[in-house]
């Protein structure tokens, strides 16, 4: 089951392993995230953050195997993978 979270700087999902949280005004829409994640956990926005660009949403947090590639890829340091339930 996913929970989705959304505030005025971050949106986040939760499966019952992991937690994918994006820092929405950090993120300069260079997809890297998007592209390299193995699951395609993450899909492009619609929604522009202060700058103009559109931040990924982890819209099928489901998939993740919290391998956390889109973190260590992030040029911007604006996604972030935690453990939270079970083994990661």
């Amino acid at each position: 089951m996913s929970v989705f979270q959304e505030s005025e700087n971050a949106i986040s999902a939760s499966s019952s392993k992991f937690r994918v949280t994006i820092i929405k005004d950090r993120c300069k829409e260079c997809q890297l995230c998007i592209n390299l994640c193995p699951a395609k956990v993450l899909v492009r926005g619609s929604k522009p953050n202060a700058r103009g660009f559109r931040y990924p949403i982890p819209e099928f947090i489901d998939k993740c195997v919290g391998c956390r590639t889109c973190e260590w890829i992030c040029p911007d340091l604006a996604i972030f993978v935690e453990v939270i339930g079970g083994e990661g």
